[in-house]
């Protein structure tokens, strides 16, 4: 029952290290994979609708002042960059890099509709629960010691944080 709570727990926070070692974990107990899909779907769109209103409520609340005006700014510059169909083509995206709630909070401020921005962010996010399984299934094929598959998905992680980090420097 515990590990049913945490791979609900890591499904909903969708940090990469902690829900790949969680279905590692679920992975090796022989647990069924449907209930883990269905967690994830659930728990994914949880988090986009939380984040979407969120960020919808936060514009309304915001509306007038200094604060909104500079996102608004920032907003119309992104909106400029992006085109006709880059707003939704960044949020798949960053469905594969970054938390789900934070791309629908973006996808509120910038004034997608509301299932544009679940859409297009599942389908991102869809893309990263693939990944995982994709690190976990593989990992778990070529590496017989559970404890070696753990300091490796840790490293990977960090690894891509570093790149990350750094190539933002670059800028």
């Amino acid at each position: 029952m515990y590990l049913w709570l945490l791979i609900g727990a890591a499904l909903i926070l969708q940090e990469s290290a902690t829900t790949a070692i969680v279905l590692l974990l679920a992975y090796q107990n022989h647990l069924p994979f449907w209930p883990i899909h269905l967690i994830w779907i659930a728990a994914a769109m949880l988090d986009m609708y939380a984040g979407f209103t969120l960020g919808t409520l936060l514009k309304r609340r915001f509306r007038e002042g200094a604060f909104f005006d500079r996102i608004e700014r920032w907003v119309t510059k992104i909106k400029q960059t992006l085109g006709t169909h880059g707003e939704q083509f960044s949020l798949a995206l960053l469905g594969i890099i970054n938390f789900s709630y934070l791309n629908t909070f973006l996808a509120a401020w910038l004034g997608l509709p509301m299932n544009i921005a679940l859409i297009v962010t599942l389908i991102g996010n869809f893309i990263w629960y693939i990944l995982i399984w994709a690190a976990v299934l593989g990992l778990d094929t070529f590496v017989s010691n559970p404890n070696i598959i753990l300091l490796i998905i840790v490293g990977l992680c960090i690894l891509s944080h570093l790149l990350f980090k750094f190539s933002k420097r670059g800028r």
